[in-house]
Formats: C-alpha cells, structure tokens, sequence
C-alpha cells in the first residue's frame, strides 16, 4: 500500500471515531468540583466559643474547687456579676437518706462569693435550682431569678418539676419558705422551668422540659414584668422533711405573671435526639439539657454527662451549640474541653477521677464563663472557667 493511501485510511478512519463519539481517555478530564463557600465567623462572641474546643489554661481558671453550702451535692446553677467582684450560685441541701429531721433535700441555698466572704440565702420548697439567673437594676439592687413552685418527685423523691420562676431579691440570711417569692412568673403548667435573663438587652428566657425535649420562649424583660398578677392554682405535693410535719398534698394559690398570656418574641423547640441512631458528638440534645443563656441575638445551649468518678467510664463530658433567636443554629455542637481533659483537672489537683458535671454557663460583654462541680476525697467543689 502507498503512503499517501496509508494517510488517507488513517484519518478516514478517525473521522468515523469521533462521528460515533469515541474519544481517547488520555485526553480527558472531569469537571472540577466547586467547593462550598462557607461563610466566614467575625462575631467575637461566636469567636469565644470556638476557643472552648482548645487546651484550657491554668490562668482561665476563676476558682479551682471551693466548697459551698454542703459537700454533699453539687451545685446547680451559677451566675457572675460583669466586673467579677461576685459569684452567684445555687445548690441543693443534703438528702441524708431522706430521713425526716436530717435531710434538708426541700431546701436550695443561693450562694453569694464576693471578696472571699461567702453569704446565702435558703429557699425551701422551690424545686430544683438548675438554673440561675442575676439582675441588678437601675438602682444598684441585686435580684436573682431560679425555678419556683416544685412539688415533690416520689420517683426520685427530691424536689423538681418547677413549674413557675421567681424573681427574689437577694439578702443575706433570708429564708423563704412557701416555695415561691418575689416575682412570679407562671408558665401554664410546664415542668421544670430554667431561667435566664440579659436585662441590658431587655431579654428573659424561661426553658422548659417535657420528655427530654426542651422548648425556649424569649420575651421582653419589661413586657414580661408589666403583667398583672393573676391568681395561679397549682397543685403541690410538699413537706414531711421536718420531724412533727407529714406530706401534705395541696392546691396551692399563688399570686403569679401568667406568661402564657404575652406572645413570645421567639420560640425555639429543641427535640431530643434519638439515642439509637444520633451521633453524640453532633445531635444536639443528645445528653442531658445541663445549662443556657441568651443576649440580644444568640441562645447558647449546653448539654452533658459526668462520669460517675471513675475513669473505666472514660472523660466528662459537655458540649455546646449556639443558635440565633430565629432558631438557627449558627455555630454547631462542639466540646467544651475543660470538661473533658481529666489530666489537666487532675494535674492542677481538682479532681483525681475525672469527675466534672458542667452545671452553669453565662455569657456578658463577649465573655463566657463555664461553671462546672468536681469530685474529690473532701466531697464536692465548684470551679468556672473564663474564656475571652
């Protein structure tokens, strides 16, 4: 065969392979994915959180381990005043087998620490301080707000179930004992009601629980405090701690700010994860609804588990995740690594077994305070963590 024939079959017979669309795959390349643009965090606050998933310094420690009320209870809830100077805290007192005339479990203690003097007052009947909130007002007066009106749980046989909250101002040595005081703030019968409050940016916050899932209403501070009281009837199982007083079941009649009657401004409702299926370390709502705050645009939610004191259950654990009011969430789940690094708690002599139940968060002027209780050979103690 010529050459010029040669040529001439040659490129006939490309022709026909790119007429019936075969091509080299030598020469081919695939589109390039476009990767996707994720928007960028400027916020300081949101900044801050983002910093908890890093090794915590000795320095960011406010208080290593102080005891509070009892040894014999960690505490509950936790507040700080902006310059520092106080502490506020609240816990439960001791169950001493629930033996009446020895346990003192219908009774909470607020705490104040301030300048290495601690002072308190005893809220009987309340329920269950989980959360706990401080305000100071225009004129210097200091008020804290927690859950009010429990009535008593015969599964658990400690006071929980809060159904309203109270704003109480506080003085030292002040015994309250009719389950409520001050403001109350009625939230139509829901359970166990955890309080927050940004009176700088005119926010309350009420959560409430109901089958692991938990619901946050925002309303305006000074709309909420406008209310007229109303009359609140609530049914109250209480008493038979003190020797010579039984159990008493009864309809108690309260003089209450029925919340349900003033809209809120946002509702955020947060499911419980589903324990079979969700990954712990980023479902929200996976472990226990431990603590929260809010300011003029973000919730941040905080959730966890201790480890009993023993290291076979491996570390504490904590995490929190940030939404904004609508409900979104803007910064996701992430660990709260002071809660989780045994080693360093153990090496500063706080905890030898890992032992850490994160309780407490506040948030004020950019700062995040995380308050959590330790266990140790003496019992019980309080640390808070700053982050900046």
């Amino acid at each position: 065969m010529k050459l010029n024939n040669f040529k001439a079959l040659a490129v006939a017979a490309l022709t026909a392979m790119l007429v019936v669309g075969v091509s080299s795959p030598v020469y081919a390349q695939k589109p390039k994915k476009e990767k996707a643009k994720k928007e960028k965090i400027t916020d300081p606050r949101l900044l801050t959180v983002m910093k908890m998933t890093k090794m915590t310094k000795e320095s960011q420690f406010l208080t290593k381990g102080v005891a509070m009320m009892t040894v014999h209870r960690a505490t509950q809830g936790f507040a700080i005043t902006a310059d520092e100077q106080a502490m506020y805290f609240s816990q439960p007192g001791v169950i001493a087998n629930y033996k009446p005339g020895l346990t003192k479990v219908h009774e909470n203690y607020v705490i104040r620490r301030k300048n290495g003097k601690r002072e308190y007052m005893t809220l009987r009947y309340f329920g269950s301080a989980n959360s706990l909130a401080f305000e100071t007002d225009q004129d210097g007066n200091e008020f804290v707000w927690v859950g009010s009106n429990g009535t008593n749980n015969k599964k658990h046989k400690a006071y929980g179930y809060t159904r309203t909250i109270s704003r109480i101002p506080f003085e030292p040595g002040k015994e309250y004992n009719d389950g409520y005081a001050g403001e109350t703030f009625y939230m139509g019968g829901a359970y166990y009601c955890w309080p927050a409050v940004n009176a700088k940016d005119d926010v309350l916050g009420v959560a409430t629980q109901k089958g692991g899932a938990v619901t946050i209403n925002l309303y305006s501070l000074n709309e909420a405090r406008a209310l007229d009281d109303t009359e609140i009837k609530i049914k109250t199982v209480y008493k038979g701690e003190v020797i010579g007083d039984t159990e008493q079941t009864v309809v108690r009649t309260i003089k209450a700010k029925d919340l349900t009657t003033l809209e809120a401004n946002s509702t955020i409702v947060i499911p419980k994860a589903d324990k079979e299926t969700a990954d712990p370390a980023k479902e929200v709502n996976y472990y226990s609804f431990r603590a929260w705050d809010v300011d003029k645009d973000y919730v941040y939610f905080v959730e966890g588990k201790h480890n009993n004191g023993s290291m076979k259950n491996g570390e504490s654990k904590a995490f929190i995740t940030v939404y904004d009011h609508a409900g979104r969430i803007v910064l996701p789940k992430r660990r709260i690594q002071c809660i989780f690094d045994q080693y360093l708690l153990e090496s500063l002599q706080i905890t030898p077994a890992g032992y850490a139940d994160v309780a407490g968060i506040k948030v004020i002027d950019g700062k995040i305070y995380i308050m959590f209780s330790v266990k140790n050979s003496k019992g019980f103690r309080t640390v808070v963590v700053k982050y900046e």
